[in-house]
């Protein structure tokens, strides 16, 4: 075997239990409408999306965690319908433009992972505004379809089954949508 090989699989591990060991919280308050741009260019609000259960993902291009965490939620897009669920990944760096979101899905798409949900650049203030833990991204927050924000973590959490190498006390996801559906 290469010896490459155990030294990757050994960082692989300790950055995904950095971020796993993240905060994670509850909370039963009515999110605060916000707004985003789509990669179409178009103004988005949260509320837009009343009526079904909605993961807000804050990420950013350069954030490895965040690429892992794009799988995970191509699961849940994957595993419930347009008209229950609603995934909006909303990058949160304002430094990064459409232009730059846009490139990064296009290499998932070479790649043979197409993210065809939601996509967008926050030009609100949802990051200052949903901020989780000690700030790290990638951050979840999940709303109910009556616009309450019921869950919110930070760190890696994956949609139902924890990946062969992954840590053991990673969130799932898959039981908290369930519950708000």
């Amino acid at each position: 075997m290469n010896t490459a090989t155990p030294f990757f699989i050994i960082s692989l591990l300790i950055l995904l239990n950095f971020f796993s060991g993240c905060t994670e919280n509850k909370t039963t308050n009515l999110g605060d409408d916000f707004s985003f741009t789509t990669l179409n260019g178009e103004t988005k609000y949260l509320s837009d999306y009343r009526g079904k259960v909605v993961i807000l993902d804050m990420w950013a291009t350069w954030c490895s965690p965040c690429q892992y965490q794009m799988l995970e939620l191509r699961k849940i897009y994957e595993n419930y319908t347009r008209n229950d669920v609603e995934i909006l990944s909303i990058d949160i760096d304002q430094r990064e433009t459409l232009e730059q979101i846009q490139s990064f899905l296009q290499s998932y798409q070479e790649y043979g992972y197409a993210l065809t949900w939601i996509f967008g650049l926050d030009t609100d203030s949802i990051w200052t505004t949903y901020q989780v833990g000690d700030g790290g991204i990638p951050a979840l927050c999940i709303f109910d379809r009556d616009g309450v924000l019921s869950f919110s973590h930070e760190g890696l959490a994956v949609y139902n089954e924890i990946p062969a190498g992954y840590p053991d006390d990673l969130t799932r996801l898959a039981p908290i949508i369930d519950e708000l559906l």
